[in-house]
């Protein structure tokens, strides 16, 4: 009887182990997603919406005026270098940081031609359509990585 016993407690013991190394795989692979997928994707797409009509617009520029239709939208791009700070994922962290930062540098020489179009500098047209590009590039970065980590997360 007290080998049957024994041989019990090995098995629960091995079975305990198992569980334990599975758990432990499984947390190691969430530890680097982000909790809020889906509100990360929606940060994102309203950042590449905001910066869409910049870049398709390279002869005149955009007024930071024309981006402050919807206020909630833009305090939530303009918060995205803090919360990339927040992300364990280096790759996605980096590249949502780089999109909020392009962000605020267009929004900023945008601050610069809220004036008629006859007056706008074609160098911070220029500069802002460049930083534009940039935080759409970023943007892309950032959606391809979350991508991965979903499908990794999701196989």
């Amino acid at each position: 009887m007290a080998d049957v016993w024994a041989l019990l407690q090995g098995i629960g013991a091995g079975a305990g182990m198992v569980a334990l190394g599975i758990q432990a795989g499984v947390g190691w692979r969430r530890r680097h997603a982000p909790r809020d997928v889906d509100g990360l994707r929606q940060l994102l797409d309203t950042a590449y919406s905001h910066v869409l009509p910049i870049a398709s617009r390279p002869v005149n520029g955009s007024a930071s005026l024309d981006l402050v239709e919807n206020d909630a939208a833009v305090m939530a791009v303009i918060d995205m270098p803090r919360y990339a700070g927040r992300l364990k994922d280096p790759v996605l962290a980096s590249a949502v940081r780089e999109a909020g930062l392009k962000y605020h540098l267009a929004f900023a020489l945008g601050s610069n031609l809220n004036r008629p179009y006859s007056e706008r500098d074609r160098t911070l047209i220029d500069r802002q359509n460049q930083a534009a590009q940039e935080a759409m590039d970023a943007i892309r970065r950032a959606v391809d990585r979350l991508d991965q980590i979903e499908r990794r997360l999701r196989p």
